[in-house]
């Protein structure tokens, strides 16, 4: 992705003449676009964006947006003749819309995960266990949803059955090695 490809967030408050920030998030936030870097959104997004601002501003609501615009259909006497080039066939709007339906589903895809067994972060803890691993804070934050913290001058952090013992950096992060009590 290039730089043209890519557009600040923080230049649409004043492109749709909002009153705040929280406008231009709670239209992202509605439309469920994820950034594509930080402060940064997408060409196919923006348009989407733009999109919206007018339909907004012709009285609509953010509820009832049609995220994929109708698809203007070509006329039957197009079709009951052969095509030199079959793109003529292919309006801007059907282009723009097969383009914002590819990033609709892309954003999709990315946002499923498979759903974890119950007790996956469990048998994921059982493991660093076993195998004597040690665990950077993120990865003990995503297992058990919190962040290990230790009072001043401590070195274990105890939850539930298992305890974290901090033994150095793991790059930017506390290393922590996990036990069992």
């Amino acid at each position: 992705m290039t730089d043209a490809d890519v557009h600040p967030i923080s230049e649409l408050r004043e492109r749709y003449k909002l009153n705040s920030k929280q406008a231009v998030y709670d239209r992202i936030d509605a439309l469920g676009f994820k950034p594509v870097a930080r402060g940064k959104i997408s060409s196919d997004q923006l348009e989407i964006l733009d999109r919206l601002d007018k339909h907004i501003k012709a009285g609509g609501a953010i509820a009832d947006f049609p995220i994929i615009p109708e698809v203007e259909v070509p006329a039957l006497d197009k079709l009951d003749r052969p095509l030199d080039n079959p793109q003529e066939l292919v309006t801007d709007d059907a282009r723009a819309t097969i383009e914002g339906l590819a990033a609709l589903v892309g954003a999709i895809a990315q946002s499923l995960q498979p759903p974890q067994p119950p007790l996956a972060a469990y048998e994921d803890l059982e493991k660093a266990v076993e195998r004597g691993w040690i665990l950077p804070t993120s990865k003990v934050k995503e297992l058990i949803g919190i962040s290990p913290r230790t009072k001043k001058g401590d070195k274990y952090f105890q939850w539930g059955s298992f305890t974290f013992v901090k033994v150095g950096k793991l790059g930017a992060e506390t290393g922590w090695q996990v036990g069992r009590n």
